[in-house]
């Protein structure tokens, strides 16, 4: 007859083995439960400078650099929120904070890239008025009809015209004079760019409301404006509006003779506004210590995310606050030459 102390060591290698099953099923199944948390981490680190293209005028490369910041902020399980909480470089942030509720993978990025778009118009607009360049009209957008006219049937709203009867229009006030002289009922050709293609649609005209026998096309426009060379922003694949204020600092410094920054590495944050101010950005703590492992000596923060940037794990760095792009541009011809 086997005893009680034998039968108890049998059983044990079983218990053991079904812990850890059971220790496995539970791991499993925490690490597909993702948390509504982003985790922000330093991201990639660029010279703003590389992302501007000129042509036609004069140009001065720079030989310090202007360094744009990234983070990344991927979703995370249970575990990896844990590993996080331990990493003094990682942050975890709500989710909708960043995301809208219910937005999909490429709603997100398709707003995001808008947000970078909008962000590089207005740092080359900001930029040129800094320099003294006036913008230019480049083209010519539908925004309302006259309700009932002709021309809302082959024409829509957002169409940008591009020539009418052939001759290239960049202006609203080009319009007028190439229909002066016709008569209502009479066409016209229309070219115009519609999700990206151009077409030509036949345009009947139709009498103006204030002036008997005169004619319109009926329609409100816009314009939009551009630098008066080629000048573009070219950022790639980085999203939201945070290189602005760096993007536009880049940009003044190609077009001026000299070094804004002369010759020191020095990365920034923050977006930029029509007036020149600068707006507060997210993920400051993990862009400073991008920076600083990219051997930068400085970095421009928005005066709002200030204190919380001084937070950073960060050894040498000086963090400088800047309001405006003038208090930028204050600090860089204080620097001493590197």
């Amino acid at each position: 007859m086997p005893s009680t102390e034998a039968t108890g060591s049998s059983k044990w290698p079983v218990y053991l083995i079904g812990a850890l099953f059971a220790l496995g099923v539970l791991g499993t199944a925490l690490w597909n439960v993702e948390l509504p948390y982003l985790a922000y981490s330093p991201g990639q680190v660029s010279d703003a400078a590389d992302a501007i293209v000129v042509r036609d005028v004069e140009v001065f490369p720079p030989e310090g650099e202007l360094l744009m910041l990234t983070v990344i902020a991927p979703e995370v399980n249970v575990f990896e929120a844990l590993i996080a909480g331990f990493d003094p470089t990682i942050d975890l942030v709500r989710r909708e904070a960043v995301r809208r509720v219910g937005e999909t993978d490429e709603e997100y990025r398709n707003r995001v890239l808008q947000q970078m778009d909008d962000s590089n118009f207005r740092s080359v607009a900001v930029a040129l008025g800094y320099l003294g360049i006036e913008l230019m009209p480049t083209e010519v957008v539908i925004n309302e009809f006259v309700e009932g006219v002709p021309a809302q049937s082959v024409l829509e709203l957002g169409d940008t015209i591009k020539a009418v009867n052939g001759l290239p229009v960049t202006s609203a006030t080009e319009i007028r004079p190439l229909i002066e002289g016709l008569e209502p009922g009479d066409t016209i050709e229309v070219t115009v760019v519609r999700n990206g293609t151009d077409s030509t649609v036949v345009v009947e005209l139709a009498e103006r409301e204030d002036e008997v026998g005169a004619v319109m096309i009926g329609v409100t426009l816009g314009e939009l404006t551009g630098p008066p060379f080629p000048l573009e922003v070219s950022a790639g694949d980085v999203g939201g509006p945070s290189a602005g204020l760096m993007h536009t600092l880049a940009i003044i410094d190609i077009l001026t003779e000299g070094e804004l920054t002369k010759g020191n590495v020095v990365a920034g944050t923050g977006t930029i506004r029509m007036d020149g101010t600068v707006g507060n950005i997210g993920g400051v703590r993990q862009k400073v210590v991008a920076a600083e492992a990219a051997g930068a000596d400085y970095m421009l923060v928005p005066e709002g995310n200030y204190q919380t940037a001084l937070t950073a794990k960060y050894d040498a760095i000086q963090i400088v606050p800047v309001a405006t792009l003038a208090d930028a541009i204050g600090f860089l011809e204080g620097l001493d030459e590197a």
